[in-house]
């Protein structure tokens, strides 16, 4: 494994990635903690999580459901608040949703009146967005189109795309905003594993031409070691175990050299999760 660095975590805390000291991580998450309040009980989402993320950088969000995920994409994404603990980007103290940060969902969340090109518009016409003309709107919409793969379906509205169609249209939507960091929760997990594959080779296209910046939830262990530079395995609603995975991508025909991390991650997970099949 020289090529590969694994690290345990004790105390919730993560390195600064590829970061030296230095450099100011684009997402520095300190502390956060949040609890879900019902008639019978306090249930805890995730509790003191600290991490930074490095301009660049894709990091991968393992563990089973339930563990605080999503919840903590959520948080970051400015779509609730936490009840303690403080987020930072580029070093600016995040308190509600932000036009550089953007997020895409397991469900594509497209409006079925609007076409392609209106669905993709409606992102950037949100009241915290900076205000664009209509030459500037049509440049957007244009350059995300094509981002994505999707020239000559501007006028296409949902129920004419596939399941990948409009995962593309969601992700597009959110790539138009031009997001310093993206937060995907489970964007592909709907999909069968040929656009899948597909899907997830357009996110490593995009992530090096525009240097995005990226925070992934996923369930798959292969497709975390396909796009990630780090994955963490979250457990408890902590974040339990560090893995940096440094083989260049793309990675699918490395698949051999990363049995050893995999069957690590999920001995790891099996772990965590009490099940003794391991």
């Amino acid at each position: 494994m020289s090529n590969i660095f694994t690290a345990s975590l004790s105390n919730g805390t993560l390195s600064n990635g590829n970061l030296t000291g230095s450099d100011l991580p684009l997402l520095s998450v300190q502390n956060l903690h949040k609890q879900y309040q019902t008639r019978r009980a306090s249930l805890t989402a995730f509790a003191d999580i600290s991490l930074n993320v490095g301009l660049g950088e894709v990091v991968c969000l393992l563990g089973a459901s339930g563990c605080g995920k999503s919840s903590l994409l959520a948080a970051i994404a400015g779509l609730q608040q936490a009840d303690r603990g403080e987020i930072y980007l580029q070093g600016d103290r995040l308190q509600s949703s932000h036009p550089q940060v953007g997020m895409v969902f397991q469900d594509p969340c497209l409006l079925p009146w609007l076409n392609v090109a209106q669905n993709i518009a409606f992102g950037l016409k949100l009241k915290q967005m900076p205000k664009l003309t209509k030459p500037e709107l049509r440049n957007r919409i244009s350059e995300a189109i094509a981002q994505v793969g999707l020239q000559g379906f501007e006028r296409s509205y949902p129920h004419q795309l596939s399941g990948g169609m409009a995962q593309r249209v969601s992700l597009a939507r959110t790539l138009a905003r031009r997001p310093q960091l993206l937060l995907l929760d489970e964007p592909f997990s709907a999909l069968d594993a040929i656009t899948r594959l597909d899907m997830q080779n357009l996110l490593l296209q995009i992530i090096s031409q525009q240097q995005t910046t990226v925070l992934m939830v996923t369930h798959d262990i292969d497709e975390a070691l396909l796009v990630g530079d780090r994955v963490l395995l979250m457990a408890h609603h902590h974040i339990h175990q560090e893995w940096s995975i440094t083989q260049p991508k793309p990675r699918v025909q490395q698949a051999h050299l990363l049995s050893e991390i995999r069957f690590e991650i999920l001995e790891s997970l099996s772990t965590v999760m009490g099940s003794p099949y391991l």
